[in-house]
């Protein structure tokens, strides 16, 4: 399932700076990479959620 990331967050009303979008088209292409290598049978049995902490990747 591949979608346009910009494109969600505008239909949400979420502003996105331009100088962040780029850091967003590259980890989203990483999420579906890592979609990928997931076995899919697995993940019916599992509860799983994906969560950002603003400014958490600063150290």
């Amino acid at each position: 399932m591949a979608f346009d990331i910009h494109e969600v967050l505008e239909r949400k009303g979420i502003n996105v700076p331009d100088h962040h979008k780029e850091m967003l088209t590259g980890q989203m292409a990483g999420f579906e990479e890592l979609r990928k290598t997931v076995n899919q049978e697995q993940l019916k049995d599992l509860d799983m959620a994906l969560t950002h902490i603003p400014g958490g990747e600063q150290k």
